[in-house]
């Protein structure tokens, strides 16, 4: 009567050792298999974690030199290369670095999209900035306490009270790439995530964690009932 359940149990811990298995060793060589850097692309399971599109996309120029903002990350060819405390609001090139900033942060990267400092109000940056622009290779910015340009290191800030003629303040482009809308979601998801929450039964939520609960239970009734069943089938000495 027992090798039945041994059976049945058997086959269907099966199924559930090979599960644990496959994420098991996915999950040790992440780093070797840059599950931890993959994001996410597959929309079902995008929408099943509750990830939803960003609020705030611009797209700043045209072509591979475009430059991407989707909240508060910073896209450069489509490699994110910020995540800021804020909501980005604009970013452009000069000659030889690119700019971004937020409402209270200006940030600057070398033309590879490394980033090479953080300015803020403690390193005398204006507070409360709107807008970005760049004139003759300089840059300016539209803040609440007015307008201001930057010397050549961008060490210093000096507030324009007279302008000569308007300034012209970045705008977001007219089009949009509607695939960095699908990178902005998937940067929130990486499939190591996934595979930690298949492994330990909680990508299909509570009722999934009491059945590898049961699972395992399944294990322990299959190591019991074979070790019985040896023993009732071991020879006389």
């Amino acid at each position: 009567m027992l090798r039945p359940w041994h059976r049945r149990l058997g086959l269907a811990s099966a199924l559930f050792i090979l599960l644990l298995t496959l994420t098991g060793v996915a999950i040790n060589h992440s780093d070797d298999l840059g599950l931890d850097k993959t994001g996410v692309t597959q929309a079902w399971l995008l929408d099943y974690y509750g990830i939803a599109a960003p609020k705030h996309v611009a797209q700043f120029g045209h072509g591979p030199s475009a430059l991407y903002i989707t909240d508060n990350l910073l896209w450069q060819n489509q490699q994110m290369i910020l995540e800021a405390a804020d909501t980005l609001i604009s970013a452009a090139y000069t000659s030889n670095m690119l700019v971004a900033i937020d409402a209270q942060q200006l940030y600057l990267f070398d033309k590879h999209g490394q980033l090479q400092e953080t300015q803020n109000t403690s390193t005398g940056l204006p507070p409360g900035l709107f807008a970005l622009a760049i004139i003759d290779d300089r840059v300016w910015l539209n803040t609440e306490s007015g307008v201001f340009k930057a010397d050549d290191q961008l060490i210093e800030w000096q507030e324009v009270s007279a302008l000569t003629t308007p300034v012209v303040w970045l705008n977001k482009s007219d089009t949009l790439d509607t695939d960095i809308i699908n990178l902005a979601r998937s940067a929130n998801l990486s499939w190591q995530r996934v595979m930690l929450d298949l492994h330990s039964g909680r990508l299909f939520g509570h009722l999934t964690i009491w059945l590898w609960d049961l699972f395992a239970l399944a294990l322990l009734m299959v190591s019991l009932s074979g070790f019985w069943i040896w023993l009732k089938q071991k020879p006389p000495r």
